[in-house]
C-alpha cells in the first residue's frame, strides 16, 4: 500500500532547493566559517576545539601515572597504614586528587620524616613561600626566646618549593590547571601571631570555648608549616599555661570550665599529628603528663567520660613520640655506656650544633629514665594527691601490719578502672561470657568497622569505649615491658609489671569487664584477650577463677582455621574406654559431660558460675 506513495529511490540533493542562504557560508559550502576569519586563522580556531574536544574525551587514566600518584601521598605524608587503601581507588579519583593539590611532578620527591602525617609545607604560591622564608629567617636570627625543640634537631618533611624543583619528567608530568587556584586557608586561618596573643592574653576562665575549638581544627586540619610559625611565635607554652591555670581552678564550672579543658586536651592530641608537634610535645616532658595523671587520680578528674578518655589517649601517644630506637636521657645510668657503643657513622643529638642545618631523626627519653616503660611506670606510680574533704592527720598502720602488707603499687591506678565497673554495672549483664582465647581470634574481623547500631552514641558506649582504650593503653606498656627482656626478679620486667597489676586489683576488673555485651563491645573483649595473652607470654599463671572461664571467641569472629579443626576434633572423638576410672570426681564429671554430649551429637557446651553478681 505505501509503495505507490514512497519513492522507489533516494532523492538526490540536486533536487533540493535552498530557499535562503545561511549567513556565513563559503564558497566551499561549508557554514561553520566565519567571514571575518582568514583561512589561517579559521583552521587554527578548527585545530583548537579538535583539541578541547580530545582532552575531554581522553581518558584519565592515561594522565595518572602511579609514580606521580605516589609522590603526592609522600608530598601529604600519608601513613603506610592507609596508602593500601588509596591506591586501590579509580584512577580518575586519582586524577581529580592530583589536580585539586596542584602537586607536579618533579624529578626528586620531597624527603619525608620518619613520623608524619601531613605536609610539611602547605603549596603557596612563590611570594607567600618568600614572605613565610624571609619571616623565618628574621625569628631564627633575631628572636632570643625560640623554644629549645625548634633549635634543636627534629626529622620533618621538606617544604614543596616550585622555584627549585622545576625539572619535570615528561613522562609522569601532570597537566596543571588553567588558572592557579588560591588557598582558602589564608582567610579563615588568620596568622598564627594572633591566635598565640589570644592565649597569651586571656585567662582560662574568660576564654571562650568556640575560640579553643578553631584552634584545634587549625591544629588538626592546616598544614605542618601553619603550626611550625604557632609554635614559633610560643604558642606551645602559651597552651601550657592555659591548661595549668584550668587544672589550679579549684572547681571547675561544668558548662564553661570542664569544656575548655576537653578542647585544650583536644590541641595537644592535634599538636601529635605533626613532626614539628611530636617535637613541642617532647620538648617539656614529662610536662602535662605528670599533671593529667593526677587530674584522673584526685577528686577534681572531669564528670565527663569523653574527658578522660582523652587523657588516657594522650598517655598513649608516648608510645609514638618515643619509638624503640630511643635513647635514654642524660641523667640515666645506662647514658654513658649507649654513648660510647653508638654507631659514629652518625653523630648523636648532644654533639650536634644548635643552628645546625642537618636534623637528627634521634630521639631522646626525658631525663632520669632510660627506658619508655620506666618513663609510663613511674606515671603511673604517680601518688593521688589528697582529698579536699581531708582536714587532719591520716592514720598510720602498726608495725607489725605492716609487715604482712604486700604492697599494691598500681590501686590509684586500678581504683580508676574500678570506679568504672562500679558506675555503669549496668553494662555488665552478661555472666556466661568467657575471655576469649587470642589464639582463636581473627583479630581482623574484630576490628572491622561497622555500621552505628543501636547502641552507638550513649553513656554506656562512651563508658566502654574508655574501658577500651585504658585496656589498649595497659597493652602497649605491657609490649613495652616485653621488649626489654628483663629478667622475672627485675623490678621493670614484664612479670614484676603483671604480678603488681593482679595484687593491685587486676583479677576482679577482668572478671567484671568480660560480662559487657560482645555484640556491642567486640573491641574491649579482643583487648582483654590481649592482655591475658601478654600476661601469659610473661610468664605470669593466671588464677584459676579467671584461667577457668577462657573459652573460644563467637562464630563470628573465630578463626577460619581453628573453626575447620574443632569440627574435624569434634567428628573423630569417641566416648571414653570402658574400665578406665576417672581419678578425680572432676575429670568423672568431665568424662561424663563428653560421653552425653557426642553421643548426641551437639557440641559440649561448658556451665560458668559467675563469682561476682
Amino acid at each position: 500500500m505505501f509503495k505507490s506513495i514512497l519513492p522507489s529511490r533516494r532523492v538526490p540533493s540536486a533536487d533540493f532547493q535552498m530557499l535562503t542562504n545561511p549567513p556565513f557560508s563559503e564558497p566551499n559550502g561549508k557554514e561553520n566559517c566565519y567571514p571575518h576569519l582568514t583561512s589561517a586563522a579559521n583552521e587554527r580556531y578548527r585545530t583548537e576545539k579538535q583539541k578541547k574536544s580530545k582532552g575531554k574525551d581522553m581518558p584519565m587514566e592515561g594522565v595518572v601515572t602511579t609514580e606521580a600518584f605516589d609522590r603526592l601521598l609522600d608530598d601529604l605524608q600519608i601513613p603506610s597504614t592507609l596508602r593500601p587503601k588509596l591506591a586501590g581507588m579509580d584512577a580518575t579519583v586519582k586524577a581529580a586528587m592530583l589536580k585539586s593539590s596542584q602537586v607536579l611532578a618533579t624529578s626528586k620527591p620531597p624527603t619525608l620524616s620518619p613520623r608524619g602525617v601531613r605536609r610539611a609545607r602547605s603549596t603557596d604560591s612563590l611570594q607567600s613561600q618568600t614572605r613565610h622564608s624571609r619571616e623565618q629567617s628574621e625569628l631564627m636570627d633575631g628572636s632570643k626566646g625560640l623554644p629549645s625543640f625548634m633549635t634543636t634537631g627534629y626529622a620533618r618533611g621538606t617544604s614543596f618549593n616550585f622555584a627549585s624543583q622545576a625539572n619535570l619528567l615528561e613522562s609522569e608530568a601532570v597537566p596543571p590547571l588553567p588558572k592557579p587556584v588560591k588557598e582558602k586557608r589564608s582567610k579563615t586561618a588568620g596568622k598564627p601571631e594572633k591566635w598565640c596573643k589570644i592565649l597569651e592574653s586571656s585567662s582560662s576562665i574568660r576564654l571562650e570555648v568556640e575560640t579553643v575549638k578553631k584552634l584545634r581544627l587549625l591544629l588538626r586540619n592546616e598544614a605542618a608549616s601553619w603550626t611550625e610559625e604557632f609554635l614559633l611565635h610560643g604558642g606551645y607554652d602559651a597552651l601550657l599555661a592555659r591548661l595549668k591555670e584550668i587544672l589550679g581552678v579549684e572547681w571547675r564550672e561544668e558548662q564553661h570550665d570542664d569544656q575548655i579543658l576537653h578542647e585544650l586536651l583536644r590541641c595537644f592530641k592535634a599538636l601529635s599529628t605533626s613532626a614539628v608537634g611530636c617535637a613541642a610535645l617532647r620538648s617539656r616532658c614529662p610536662t602535662p603528663y605528670s599533671e593529667l595523671v593526677t587530674l584522673l587520680y584526685s577528686d577534681k578528674k572531669p564528670g565527663e567520660v569523653g574527658t578522660r578518655q582523652l587523657v588516657v589517649e594522650l598517655l598513649l601517644v608516648l608510645f609514638e613520640l618515643y619509638p624503640p630506637s630511643a635513647l635514654p636521657s642524660a641523667g640515666s645510668p645506662i647514658f654513658s655506656t649507649v654513648s660510647r657503643t653508638h654507631a659514629r657513622t652518625q653523630s648523636v643529638p648532644w654533639e650536634r650544633s644548635l643552628r645546625s642545618p642537618v636534623q637528627s631523626s634521634l630521639v631522646t627519653l626525658p631525663a632520669p629514665y632510660d627506658t619508655l616503660f620506666a618513663f609510663v611506670r613511674s606515671l603511673l606510680l604517680t601518688p593521688a594527691p589528697p582529698k579536699a574533704e581531708q582536714t587532719g592527720i591520716p592514720v598510720e598502720p602498726h608495725e607489725f601490719i605492716e609487715e604482712l602488707h604486700r604492697p599494691r603499687v598500681f590501686k590509684t591506678y586500678m581504683q580508676e578502672l574500678s570506679d568504672l565497673c562500679r558506675d555503669y554495672f549496668w553494662v555488665f549483664c552478661h555472666p556466661s561470657n568467657t575471655v576469649w582465647n587470642l589464639d582463636e581470634t581473627d583479630e581482623n574481623k574484630v576490628e572491622k568497622p561497622r555500621a552505628p547500631g543501636g547502641m552507638t552514641g550513649g553513656v554506656e558506649f562512651e563508658a566502654m569505649g574508655y574501658m577500651t582504650t585504658h585496656f589498649r593503653f595497659l597493652n602497649a606498656v605491657s609490649t613495652a615491658a616485653q621488649d626489654l627482656n628483663l629478667p622475672n626478679d627485675h623490678e621493670h620486667s614484664a612479670y614484676r609489671f603483671h604480678s603488681d597489676m593482679f595484687l593491685s586489683g587486676m583479677e576482679r576488673v577482668l572478671l567484671v569487664a568480660r560480662k559487657a555485651s560482645v555484640t556491642y563491645y567486640p573491641t574491649l573483649h579482643l583487648e582483654i584477650a590481649r592482655y591475658v595473652s601478654a600476661v601469659g607470654r610473661a610468664g605470669f599463671e593466671l588464677p584459676w577463677s579467671l584461667s577457668r572461664i577462657i573459652g573460644s571467641p563467637p562464630s563470628n569472629m573465630r578463626n577460619a582455621v581453628v573453626g575447620r579443626a574443632q569440627v574435624q576434633n569434634l567428628g573423630k572423638s569417641s566416648l571414653p574406654v570402658t574400665g578406665s576410672a576417672p581419678a578425680s570426681p572432676m575429670k568423672r564429671q568431665r568424662e561424663g559431660t563428653a560421653a552425653g554430649t557426642y553421643a548426641s551429637g551437639l557440641p559440649a557446651v561448658r556451665n560458668v558460675t559467675p563469682m561476682f553478681h
